[in-house]
């Protein structure tokens, strides 16, 4: 297994690790896609302007203070480019969600220097559903998963999940296996 118990905020007697869960490898594609373009796209620029011989960059690209503006300009969006693709990266990798045979835990990352950390007991699920919306989430099977508890809490969110609709009724099945083995403990 990729986790230990070691890693659950707090492990209870006996519970054992069923699912490992994490995003979709295609959430993340999506947005290396886009960082990819905007990291090509200044250097296309820079073909285009050199093979149509553009009289603006002659001004722009003088060996003057305007070279040297120009040039720290470019690097600064680099910086900010590969910053925010770092972001993106590190949000994607270490997001994730552990299924327990008695909670299932949420570990996710809402920025560089903040993790969200929480946990939804096996007792308090009422309904889990799946939701897959868009062309490339059904050709790869992928999609949302939210689970519903009692009461006015707000829903418990799996986001770009893959193969959504088995791990819900793997989930509904645990939560019906928790029931069958503590028949008298009530809902909370």
């Amino acid at each position: 297994m990729l986790f230990t118990n070691k890693l659950l905020p707090s492990t209870l007697p006996g519970e054992k690790v069923i699912m490992e869960l994490r995003r979709h490898w295609f959430s993340f594609a999506k947005q290396a896609v886009v960082y990819s373009l905007l990291i090509i796209s200044p250097l296309l620029a820079v073909y285009f302007i050199n093979e149509f011989e553009i009289s603006l960059w002659t001004h722009l690209y003088n060996g003057g203070l305007t070279e040297v503006i120009f040039r720290l300009m470019v690097s600064l969006y680099y910086l900010g480019v590969w910053i925010f693709f770092f972001h993106a990266w590190l949000d994607y990798h270490l997001d994730f969600w552990l299924v327990t045979n008695e909670r299932v835990i949420s570990l996710e990352q809402k920025g560089l220097f903040n993790r969200k950390v929480a946990e939804l007991r096996l007792s308090r699920i009422q309904d889990v559903s799946s939701h897959v919306k868009g062309v490339w989430e059904t050709f790869l099977h992928y999609g949302n998963i939210k689970i519903q508890t009692a009461g006015e809490e707000a829903k418990f969110l799996l986001y770009e999940i893959p193969n959504p609709y088995e791990i819900s009724e793997r989930l509904m099945r645990l939560v019906d296996d928790w029931h069958r083995e503590h028949p008298q403990t009530p809902e909370a």
